[in-house]
């Protein structure tokens, strides 16, 4: 019974949460990307465990990114991890759940990403016991030198990864569900600056595929980065993520991840520091070419904005 396995396991739990605790203490100080890197190794070890507990054998490569990304893109593509995680549950019988959210900041620093890392990891030891899936993780190297890019591209194959653990590619409604959130901060910047919202949907294109989705997300990034340069907001370069061969859904899902990257810093210019994005609200059935319809929307919204 599941009662006997937490009793058993009580001890175990005690000492978790002491090493937790202690390493909280340790890196109350100073957190480097270094710090973070080892985590993200761990979750990779963690997740290997679940993979051979159902006899995955797949793997999804991606080519690393090199790019001058931040901690808040490192902190989104954590919180696509625990996207993946709820749908992993879902698919095992287990309630899903909405990943936290935090306040929109400029300039946030190592310590959210240490905190998402550590969220991953209890999520995925909740899933350990409650699905009778044994081994545990580490210990894991020390690292050194390790920048916010290194630590994406990590947690960014282990993303790739859950999808075959998972059992397909992330589904089109998830992606859908994450677009709707960026909908809902464009609806409030729209409202916060007394933009008059006379947008109209584009047509939608039954035939649209995921390399046509992604077109569209970097239509709408574009567009974010037009309102970072006029309020003074350094944008980041996203090319490397440009893709037009061999485009999949996770690809529209990491860009559509940086714009809400993105547009929390636009929400801290206007004012809006505790405005936090709402949970994504999973609905079935969605297709490629309705999130494409919904990206080029919240573009052709983004553009009646004129900050003064």
């Amino acid at each position: 019974m599941l009662s006997d396995r937490v009793l058993r396991c009580g001890p175990l739990l005690v000492l978790l949460l002491s090493a937790w605790m202690g390493a909280a203490v340790a890196l109350a100080a100073e957190v480097t990307p270094s710090d973070v890197y080892v985590q993200a190794e761990l979750i990779g070890q963690e997740i290997e465990l679940v993979r051979r507990h159902y006899n995955v054998t797949a793997h999804n490569p991606v080519a690393p990114a090199e790019a001058d990304l931040k901690y808040r893109h490192v902190w989104q593509k954590a919180y696509m991890i625990l996207v993946k995680l709820s749908v992993f549950r879902r698919k095992h019988g287990l309630a899903a759940f909405a990943p936290l959210e935090t306040e929109p900041e400029v300039s946030p620093d190592p310590r959210i990403n240490w905190s998402q890392t550590q969220r991953i990891l209890t999520e995925i030891r909740i899933i350990k016991l409650f699905l009778d899936i044994p081994g545990e993780a580490g210990p894991v190297a020390k690292a050194e030198g390790k920048r916010p890019v290194d630590v994406f591209n990590k947690l960014n194959q282990i993303a790739y990864d859950m999808d075959a653990l998972n059992g397909e590619a992330i589904a089109a409604s998830a992606v859908y569900a994450e677009a709707i959130r960026i909908n809902e901060d464009i609806d409030a910047i729209v409202r916060r600056t007394g933009t008059i919202d006379n947008a109209v949907p584009p047509a939608r294109y039954p035939g649209a595929q995921p390399a046509d989705a992604l077109v569209a997300a970097f239509g709408l990034m574009a567009e974010v980065q037009r309102l970072e340069r006029r309020l003074g907001i350094a944008t980041t370069d996203f090319s490397a993520f440009r893709k037009s061969e061999n485009v999949v859904l996770a690809d529209v899902f990491n860009m559509i991840g940086m714009c809400l990257a993105e547009l929390q810093l636009i929400k801290v210019q206007f004012g809006m520091k505790y405005n936090y994005t709402p949970p994504a609200e999973y609905v079935e059935g969605k297709s490629p070419a309705e999130v494409m319809q919904l990206l080029g929307y919240e573009t052709s919204k983004l553009r009646l904005i004129a900050p003064r």
